[in-house]
């Protein structure tokens, strides 16, 4: 039987026993080796840190608004006008933007567990000092822009902790139910600002309730939250200093220490290795720390690409800011409403962001999926993609060109339902319609900017918290001589023309040019179509 043979594609074909020794036989390579874990916090562990994270996060939203049904009583008992009890709403705004700038550089740099504990002291000390308060004005705007530096903070460290623990691809599951959960704060906080007042007879134990809260959200960060930072602790397999670990962690520790004394075990040698593993740790810090830049938010800015998103986070919202500066006019003259009807009317848009909160964060992680699946790239769910050659600003943007429809139609739909005084059913879906599109802007492209700095990402999200606030100025100060000048029906359609012919531009641009813009911050090297290889400057974030 004459022996098997292969065919050649250069010459004739050959026997099996003239092939190459063994030897001489280049096997395929081997695969990739996996990469290390994007992170080490179990599941259930991330699960508690969420809870936390809610509870911190209440913190900013419900001193905002438990504050509002005060300022009669408060006008009354500091015996003065109402215009100087509204400039403590003013000062509060202010510390609102100046907070972030401050806190959120030094959460990148030194770690998010301090911050967390120095805001938090700040803010149940600020509360106490108002519930204590009894006929200081002065002190009652020194002691609420505390209670605001104090407050303020959170939201944008939190977006550094979402960065720490969650691959990109999985941001959205822990973002959307922690914001969703932080905004219901926003709809009770009236209501129980006007209930505890209206139950005690005056404003004191508004600012009690506030230190109860702050004292017991101290109490959980001090035992439960653990140091998350990347720089600090990696992906959770480097121990943290003891101002980063847990009081719970740190009993544990201290109980094992217990046992190995009691059963004779070498506890001396163990204190000793621990005590030069923190020294070590101890001078790693120091090494690295440097002053934090508070500017550094601000710079961000200015980059192109960073510059497009933050229009997309901030104008919607300061849109919606527009439109709840304007419902208590338009119900009051337009529709005859009384006080709590005034009130209730904030409701609609308030459960429109709880639910639209929870529901963007699946939106955010099927875009990703979506958008990798178009590119035929599998997702890391392990160690996390490599951003720098995966197009997140074409995931995060996926999708918004018939959200921009919407919204651009609802907005100045709006605005000639009340010009015309149609029935009050119809602003009020508007408004629950525009809550949930504008809730979706923010958040998507906030998360946006903690992406595309990995380093820095609870700055970046400080970034956003200054560009909104001075969007939202901006547009409330020019809403009432806009509105008497040209009418609320065309007041609103210059605004729905501008938000969202501004965000077509925007959204069109990061995601035909947003990639190549954040290569050229960065100093990466691109192929182009041609072939030849660009390489940019070096820039620093």
């Amino acid at each position: 039987m004459p022996p098997l043979t292969e065919k050649n594609a250069d010459g004739p074909s050959s026997a099996a026993g003239d092939r190459p020794p063994p030897d001489q036989i280049q096997s395929a390579p081997a695969p990739p080796a996996p990469g290390p874990p994007y992170t080490l916090f179990s599941r259930p562990h991330r699960r508690l840190i969420t809870l936390i994270l809610i509870l911190t996060m209440l913190a900013s939203p419900l001193t905002a608004t438990i504050y509002l049904p005060l300022l009669p009583l408060l006008a009354t008992h500091f015996r003065t006008t109402p215009q100087a009890i509204n400039l403590t709403l003013t000062l509060y705004i202010v510390f609102q933007a100046l907070s972030p700038l401050i806190f959120a550089p030094v959460s990148d740099n030194l770690g998010r567990r301090p911050v967390f504990l120095v805001t938090f002291v700040i803010y149940t000390l600020a509360s106490l000092g108002l519930a204590l308060n009894r006929s200081s004005y002065p002190a009652l705007l020194a002691l609420r822009a505390l209670q605001s530096l104090g407050a303020s903070a959170v939201l944008a460290v939190a977006y550094g902790v979402v960065a720490d623990l969650c691959v990109p691809s999985e941001r959205g599951a822990m973002q959307g139910p922690a914001m969703g959960a932080a905004n219901l704060a926003v709809c009770v906080g009236p209501v129980v600002g006007g209930w505890v007042a209206l139950a005690s007879g005056g404003y004191e134990w508004v600012f009690w309730s506030l230190v109860v809260y702050g004292g017991l959200v101290l109490g959980v960060v001090v035992m439960g939250l653990p140091e998350t930072a990347r720089n600090v602790v990696g992906n959770g397999g480097r121990e943290a200093r003891w101002w980063g670990r847990t009081w719970w962690s740190l009993l544990v520790v201290w109980r094992m220490d217990r046992r190995k004394l009691g059963g004779g075990g070498d506890a001396e040698g163990g204190g000793k290795d621990e005590k030069e593993s923190g020294d070590e740790a101890t001078q790693s810090v120091r090494r690295s720390f440097k002053m934090p830049n508070p500017f550094a938010a601000v710079r961000i800015i200015f980059w192109r690409d960073t510059a497009l998103v933050l229009w997309m986070a901030g104008s919607p919202y300061a849109v919606w800011y527009c439109v709840q500066a304007s419902i208590p006019p338009i119900y009051k003259d337009v529709y005859a409403f009384n006080d709590l009807q005034i009130g209730l009317a904030y409701l609609t848009g308030g459960f429109s962001v709880v639910l639209a909160s929870y529901a963007n964060g699946k939106f955010m992680d099927w875009n990703y999926r979506m958008t990798a699946r178009q590119i035929s790239h599998t997702v890391d769910r392990v160690s996390g993609d490599d951003l720098n050659h995966f197009p997140i600003e074409r995931a995060r943007a996926r999708g918004f060109w018939h959200i921009l429809g919407v919204y651009t139609c609802v907005l100045i739909g709006y605005g000639w339902a009340v010009q015309y005084r149609a029935h009050e059913s119809i602003p009020l879906i508007l408004q629950f319609i525009l809550a949930a599109i504008c809730t979706v802007f923010q958040q998507t492209f906030n998360i946006l900017l903690v992406d595309i700095f990995p380093a820095s990402p609870s700055t970046a999200a400080a970034s956003g918290n200054v560009t909104r606030c001075a969007l939202s100025a901006i547009a409330v100060a020019i809403l009432q001589p806009l509105a008497d000048r040209m009418g609320r029906g065309w007041y609103f359609t210059f605004l729905g023309l501008l938000s969202g012919g501004g965000g077509v531009a925007a959204n069109w641009l990061i995601i035909t040019r947003g990639m190549a813009w954040r290569h050229h911050r960065l100093g990466i090297s691109q192929v182009t179509e041609r072939g030849t290889e660009t390489k940019p400057v070096l820039l620093t974030q």
